[in-house]
């Protein structure tokens, strides 16, 4: 055999198993990698909570007692005494009344307030005539202050004498002054569809003036002994609400299962589940949008 002959039978054979490796990596890389995608997830087990639900209104505040100020005999108003803010005591004289006429000349007759308290409001000037129908001024008892708040029709079945409130002023936003509900009124008002309250302050303030319009936190329904979750967690898709909860597959994998759910209410982004859940149940609490049912997931800490 010539040297030539082997030395293309080499090349021949080199070429062939070339040839043959190439080909194989091509069908391996053709070949398709199986990867399970693992989304990353928060959880946290399903228990039982309190929830307190309320109602948030608008206030006034003014006095418990705020009684006008008549004189005892009619004539003319000569001299007045008093203005808005001003505090006067029982018995004090607030105005003089000229009850003379034409032709004849009386002694003039003081106004004297009937209680303690602040001038709320003048009702008549100095120079005007009045009568013993007309007042002279308004003076509240600012020692008892209360606060105004109307209730909406729907929710007038929550309320009863006692229930605490959170009083917040724009003065100071950060301070809740606490009070309770005194009053209800018997009827509900025709044109607003709301019922009035009065709620009285727990401690007396000084900070706190007649005339100011605080925010109302009204404490109603307290839910308790029923598990609760953050409502994100809760997941809504053609009109059923679930959640996904963590199992584990055959292999030991933490997979999420989606679990229907039934929903009572939500207070301050928190939902009472009624039916569905147990306590002690994992739940994803972020994460959640982008799972199916039996998807691969990785729990991560918050």
């Amino acid at each position: 055999m010539s040297k030539r002959f082997i030395f293309i039978l080499t090349i021949l054979s080199v070429g062939i198993i070339l040839t043959t490796a190439s080909c194989k990596k091509k069908e391996e890389a053709a070949a398709p990698v199986s990867r399970e995608r693992v989304y990353a997830v928060v959880t946290q087990p399903a228990s039982v909570a309190s929830l307190q639900d309320s109602i948030e209104i608008n206030g006034e505040v003014d006095v418990k007692t705020n009684i006008a100020i008549y004189p005892e005999i009619g004539g003319k108003l000569i001299s007045l005494k008093v203005e808005v803010g001003d505090r006067v005591q029982k018995g004090q004289v607030i105005a003089t009344v000229d009850p003379s006429k034409p032709g004849y000349n009386y002694v003039t007759n003081p106004v004297k307030s009937t209680i303690s308290g602040i001038v709320t409001e003048v009702i008549s000037r100095t120079g005007t005539t009045v009568t013993t129908g007309t007042g002279i001024v308004t003076v509240g008892d600012i020692d008892n202050l209360i606060i105004h708040a109307n209730i909406p029709e729907r929710n007038v079945g929550e309320l009863k004498k006692n229930l605490a409130a959170d009083i917040f002023f724009p003065a100071y936003p950060d301070t809740p002054f606490k009070a309770h509900i005194t009053w209800i009124s018997p009827v509900v008002d025709p044109a607003s569809r709301s019922k009035q309250i009065e709620l009285t302050l727990d401690q007396k303030d000084s900070r706190i003036n007649i005339g100011m319009f605080p925010k109302v936190k009204l404490y109603t329904t307290l839910y308790e002994g029923n598990i609760v979750v953050p409502d994100d967690a809760v997941v809504t898709r053609a009109g059923e609400d679930y959640v996904f909860v963590i199992m584990q597959n055959p292999e030991g994998k933490d997979i999420a299962r989606r679990l229907p759910v039934k929903k009572l209410l939500t207070i301050d982004n928190f939902t009472i589940i009624s039916e569905g859940l147990s306590v002690g149940d994992t739940i994803v609490v972020e994460g959640m949008d982008v799972l199916v049912d039996g998807s691969r997931v990785n729990r991560v800490e918050k």
